[in-house]
């Protein structure tokens, strides 16, 4: 009977070993550009483009993988504040800041990525949120403590609550889940404030980040599943497997160290993708074929991570 346990042990973990997945870096590719003063990269849908903006969220830049070209779309103030694409990857939503009388006033714009021509969804109004896209014509934002709903087709209309879906945010340092047009406002974690909100692809669970503190792994009914430590600016990979975030350190007043980090969910292991002392690797993003990973450097420039996922 004992040597039978031990080949159960044996067989055991041998089955685990195949079945784990490693990532691995293949090579890292920095952007080229005239200036550096660039950060927030995101990819397009179809992962051949990547959009990014400048220092302070001013104006929009879109860099071509295939072609190696890039362009600057717009010079909005504030457009690089968590702009978000169409499905489609045809369109690119985002927010636009103008200060009048010492206070600020925003709009939501719509651009053509094919023609570069702009509409402004709404006009100069008060405390307006990012937009999140639901699907390829539809988007919700909030202005001031208004939801509000919007398609962007020929039939557009604005609705206050967005049904048969599923999202949340971050609102005001609160997680707010919306589900099937029901808001519930979740404190997985007492007596703190909230950043760094994403939902799951299958949008069972989510993740989020302490101001000041951890990272965590989230059901969508407000139950801890995991508690990941320092990792900001988490992101889930498109297929859900993984999570790519920074371990970052600071002063109080500058980057001091940041580098890539991924978690695997199922075997609840780390991978640490770069460690570079002179180089602070910040603000990671998937390719839709999580193939690839886009950061930002504090010299302002914009890194692409090849990576290649065994097992």
């Amino acid at each position: 009977m004992k040597k039978i346990t031990v080949l159960f042990g044996l067989t055991f973990l041998l089955v685990f070993w195949l079945e784990a997945q490693e990532i691995k870096v293949l090579d890292t590719v920095i952007i080229p550009t005239e200036q550096n003063n660039y950060t927030a990269p995101q990819f397009s849908p179809d992962g051949k483009k990547i959009l990014f903006t400048q220092f302070g969220f001013k104006g929009l830049w879109l860099y071509d993988l295939e072609q190696k070209s890039l362009v600057q779309i717009n010079d909005y103030t504030g457009a690089g504040y968590e702009p978000v694409f169409t499905a489609d990857g045809k369109q690119i939503v985002f927010r636009t800041d103008e200060y009048i009388n010492k206070r600020k006033y925003s709009s939501l714009a719509v651009q053509n990525l094919d023609d570069r021509k702009i509409e402004h969804l709404t006009d100069k109004v008060r405390h307006l949120s990012p937009a999140i896209m639901l699907n390829s014509d539809q988007l919700v934002y909030k202005v001031s403590d208004k939801v509000k709903s919007l398609r962007l087709s020929s039939d557009k209309s604005n609705q206050s609550n967005v049904s048969g879906d599923t999202y949340g945010y971050i609102d005001y340092g609160k997680i707010i889940i919306v589900n099937d047009g029901v808001q519930k406002e979740l404190v997985p974690v007492e007596n703190s404030d909230y950043i760094w909100f994403s939902l799951s692809p299958d949008k069972n669970e989510f993740i989020f980040t302490v101001v000041g503190g951890n990272t965590f792994i989230v059901d969508i009914n407000g139950n801890l599943l995991a508690d990941l430590g320092n990792a900001n600016s988490p992101k889930w990979s498109p297929d859900g497997k993984w999570i790519v975030y920074m371990v970052d350190e600071d002063d109080g007043h500058v980057i001091t160290a940041s580098d890539i980090w991924t978690y695997n969910i199922e075997n609840k292991t780390k991978t640490q993708l770069t460690k570079t002392s002179d180089i602070h690797e910040m603000y990671p993003d998937w390719s839709p074929q999580v193939d690839k990973i886009v950061c930002a450097l504090t010299s302002g420039q914009i890194a692409v991570i090849n990576i290649r996922i065994d097992g």
